[in-house]
């Protein structure tokens, strides 16, 4: 069995994953939130990654202190994280294909 920090922190990956693909294209398509990301650090990427990093940091400790370590197993946590990888890349891929 997989210990909470494993699991909570696992299932965060996993939703940064996505978010941070959904970012890209949000940020890409809204100038308004680009000129806000760009204007807290001084580059919309530097603020992108400090955005995931918290979301990884809070969604982590919040999930850490769930019980759903009895949930997951290391089979199942790795198809999490390689499912939302795979739709992360392909939010991406997809936006840049259509964006042009």
């Amino acid at each position: 069995m997989l210990d909470k920090r494993t699991v909570g922190f696992g299932l965060s990956a996993a939703i940064v994953i996505i978010f941070n693909g959904l970012l890209v294209i949000v940020k890409e398509t809204y100038q308004p939130l680009f000129k806000f990301m760009a204007g807290l650090t001084g580059h919309h990427w530097t603020t992108h990654g400090i955005f995931d990093i918290l979301l990884f940091l809070i969604l982590g400790f919040l999930f850490s202190n769930s019980n759903w370590q009895n949930k997951f197993d290391g089979a199942k946590l790795a198809n999490y994280l390689i499912s939302s990888s795979i739709i992360g890349v392909l939010l991406i891929i997809g936006f840049r294909l259509v964006e042009g």
